[in-house]
């Protein structure tokens, strides 16, 4: 039960990653730099309980609201930018991050033990839940109510008017600009709202690992949350959480093979995007 558990964590707090990354590209920006601000959300909460001494949740509403910021600050830039350039631009921001954090000296000391995040060294003893008495199951509850409420927005927000005019921006741009909509807030909210997606699943990260390092958040986990998306589809919300699962599922049942196991990964990705190169779940499944 207690791998059940692990997996089911893992998948709540991939989903968010997936989600940040499906907010930007419903308005047509392909983001490969929503590890910046899941490194943000993830650092920013570790050091409000941890050195802070904030609860849980508020500690996890401050990362969302920092990384939140962050969107903001990055989706002014990005609107001068399109395609391979904004990618690039993305990621450029997601290293400026993990190159920052390489840098971050921030500790004191707490029951003897000097913690806080060290540089390189990464942040240790991220010991909240073991400190407040929480077990595997409580924790794998927490993430999985998060993620639900977290869903249940999305779901609202595909139906509603705002929802609406994101899709008509990353249908047509000009098109949408012409019916009098703001393209530049709507794609600067989308960041806003996709940063704080992934300063959430950040901040439950760095709380269910107990540790965080800047290696954590390179070009390995840019890259996977945009293919949960790009496998998943854009058709709906449901798209990224299919991606999540479906690689989840992959990474698992694959892991017999040892080190054959990412050349038949890789492969099986392919034949996915060939067989469904818009998604598992499109527009036309939705229909």
């Amino acid at each position: 039960m207690e791998y059940f558990y692990s997996l089911t964590t893992q998948a709540g707090i991939h989903i968010l990653l997936g989600l940040s990354v499906y907010t930007v590209a419903l308005t047509g920006q392909v983001s490969f730099g929503q590890q910046g601000f899941y490194a943000i959300g993830a650092y920013v909460s570790a050091i409000a309980t941890t050195l802070w001494g904030l609860a849980l949740l508020p500690a996890l509403l401050l990362g969302m609201s920092v990384s939140a910021i962050f969107g903001v600050l990055v989706g002014f830039p990005a609107l001068r930018v399109k395609g391979l350039y904004l990618a690039i631009a993305t990621f450029a921001f997601g290293e400026i991050v993990r190159n920052g954090l390489n840098s971050l000296y921030f500790t004191r000391t707490v029951g003897g033990a000097e913690v806080g995040p060290v540089g390189p060294e990464g942040f240790r003893h991220i010991a909240y839940f073991n400190e407040n008495g929480w077990t595997t199951v409580d924790v794998t509850i927490l993430v999985v109510v998060i993620v639900a409420l977290v869903l249940l927005f999305y779901a609202v927000l595909e139906r509603s008017r705002l929802g609406a005019t994101m899709r008509a921006v990353g249908s047509d741009e000009l098109a949408a600009a012409t019916a009098g909509i703001s393209v530049v807030w709507i794609k600067v909210g989308a960041f806003a709202i996709g940063a704080a997606a992934a300063g959430l699943g950040g901040g439950l990260y760095a709380h269910y690992t107990t540790f965080i390092s800047p290696l954590a958040f390179g070009l390995p986990i840019a890259i996977v949350a945009v293919a949960y998306v790009l496998v998943g589809g854009l058709g709906s919300w449901i798209g990224p959480v299919v991606g999540v699962l479906f690689f989840l599922a992959l990474t698992e049942g694959l892991r017999f093979l040892g080190e054959y196991r990412m050349m038949i990964y890789g492969l099986v990705v392919v034949i996915a995007m060939n067989i469904r190169p818009h998604g598992l779940i499109d527009a036309k499944m939705l229909r």
